[in-house]
């Protein structure tokens, strides 16, 4: 059987990447714009659309899902925002907490199907699970400092998700481990 590329590598690129550039903004350290939007809607959106396709034909199920869950985050992201920037409408502070309520339980899912996959993994969800929840209380209660920390903490997800696409493209094409993984919290 002929060798298939993993695509996961793109979608951890796309999560983290697109991830870490909201959460720069979310941090106040670079304005929220129309770049914020158009990576959401492509990289963070798209493009782990197309990995979670290419998953469903490899067999995996969890990559369909988290990807696939992933994809249409930001995607209904990148168009929620692209709505009220052009005042197509408005969102409340109370639909964004509770937009983002609803993709923490999500993670949270998925941090116990992952414990049995690569450590980083399960630690990028569970970060993801923080960052969702603290960025949805704060949009909840008004709690800016909350709203804040998770900024800052989203860069830190962001970065991991990078480390590990970047710690399995190494670790392919030299054929050995060159950044570690960690072994699952549970075999």
């Amino acid at each position: 059987m002929e060798k298939q590329a993993n695509p996961a590598v793109l979608g951890l690129l796309g999560y983290g990447m697109t991830t870490v550039l909201l959460s720069l903004a979310n941090s106040g350290i670079i304005p929220f714009d129309g770049m914020i939007i158009a990576m959401a809607l492509f990289f963070g959106g798209a493009a782990q659309t197309l990995v979670a396709s290419m998953l469903f034909k490899l067999g995996d199920t969890f990559g369909v899902v988290a990807f696939g869950g992933y994809s249409f985050l930001w995607l209904s992201f990148g168009l929620i925002n692209l709505g009220a920037f052009i005042e197509w409408w408005t969102v409340s502070s109370t639909a964004i907490g509770a937009y983002l309520i609803i993709w923490m339980i999500f993670t949270l899912f998925l941090v116990f199907a992952s414990m049995v996959a690569p450590k980083v993994l399960t630690i990028i969800l569970m970060l993801t699970v923080v960052l969702l929840g603290s960025l949805g209380i704060g949009a909840l209660t008004g709690n800016a400092a909350l709203s804040l920390f998770g900024g800052y903490e989203g860069i830190l997800t962001g970065a991991l998700a990078m480390y590990m696409a970047f710690a399995v493209l190494l670790n392919e094409m030299w054929g050995k481990q060159v950044l570690p993984l960690g072994k699952p919290f549970r075999s």
